[in-house]
């Protein structure tokens, strides 16, 4: 751990003071010049923090849930209700038992660590962070079977604070699977996870969960057939989804930033949007890439959603902004 990092672990409390305060000036900075008009006082006090609280419970989905023995404040969807007439749950069982009956040697090399795995053991990730040096982590994402149901449940950081939180709850969640799931996390979700575990002193056993990262056999599969290998051209063109009511990666740093600042439940609706989208399209991506078992040699045809006519949209439901409706036209 770097010296600074370091720091920080002995004094994470402080760390959160002086990322409040910074949200706070770089609110009153963004009010001062948006023509939009100034954004709410910063909820300094316990009473207007708890309202605030009060009403991010009202998003479909909120619940505070114990995690080994600690409240953490949650978004838990069904996968069913995001995507209707789409049965992600059977598309990823097909996927996995497709990867344990097919030859290893006709599977790309990073969907090895699938075979064998039962849709039981699976985990995506996808996490949202701050843009502050050392990546703190305000959302942790997942995608899993719970009980007999697929579901994202989300793990929100309300304030800066909550960041350990979060890190122990996603930690918990993480320990009774064995197959972790991400795009590009092997750069940067698993080591930013890991580094903030450090900091925050979170007992953390991700290094035990076999990991496939989809970006890697994405690139191989379909280097040269689009302009590049992003999770929303990926998305676009392998899983036929176009995004609408959605918030651009690059903002989301600074609508958390108000949304700290503000504590206004309504600022933080198009980045939890966002966050589903990216867990959806990661594991219906990883489905594409297990059930081609190409690797990666510019051989066979062309996925379905390639070749379909119709095209889903996915975007909030209308007077909620949160959820995913898909429409085909």
């Amino acid at each position: 751990m770097s010296p600074i990092a370091d720091g920080v672990a002995r004094d994470p409390q402080g760390l959160a003071e002086g990322l409040s305060e910074i949200a706070r000036r770089r609110a009153r900075a963004g009010a001062r010049r948006a023509a939009t008009g100034p954004l709410r006082s910063p909820a300094s006090s316990p009473a207007a923090i708890r309202a605030a609280q009060t009403r991010l419970l009202e998003i479909p989905g909120a619940e505070l849930l114990e995690i080994a023995g600690e409240s953490v404040f949650t978004l838990r969807r069904r996968v069913r209700e995001l995507l209707p007439g789409v049965d992600v749950t059977k598309e990823l069982s097909s996927a996995l038992r497709g990867l344990r009956d097919r030859n290893p040697e006709c599977v790309d090399p990073g969907l090895h660590p699938a075979i064998g795995s039962e849709l039981h053991d699976v985990a995506v990730m996808d996490l949202e962070t701050t843009g502050f040096w050392g990546c703190p982590i305000f959302l942790v994402g997942l995608l899993f079977l719970e009980g007999d149901e697929l579901v994202t449940r989300q793990l929100l950081a309300r304030t800066y604070a909550e960041e350990a939180t979060i890190l122990r709850g996603a930690a918990e969640l993480l320990s009774s699977r064995k197959l972790l799931v991400t795009f590009n996390g092997k750069s940067y979700d698993l080591p930013c996870f890991r580094e903030r575990c450090v900091v925050h002193r979170v007992a953390d056993k991700s290094d035990r969960l076999a990991h496939i990262d989809v970006l890697h056999p994405a690139r191989r599969r379909y280097r040269g057939k689009f302009s590049d290998c992003r999770l929303q051209t990926l998305e676009r063109s392998v899983i036929g989804i176009t995004r609408t009511g959605d918030v651009p990666s690059a903002e989301i740093p600074a609508v958390y930033h108000r949304f700290a600042a503000a504590q206004d439940a309504e600022t933080l609706r198009p980045v939890l949007h966002h966050g589903r989208i990216d867990l959806l399209t990661t594991a219906r991506l990883f489905v594409e890439l297990a059930l081609q078992g190409v690797s990666g040699n510019g051989r066979g045809s062309l996925p379905p959603a390639l070749t379909r006519n119709s095209r889903t949209s996915v975007e909030p439901q209308q007077g909620s902004g949160s959820g995913t409706r898909p429409m085909t036209s």
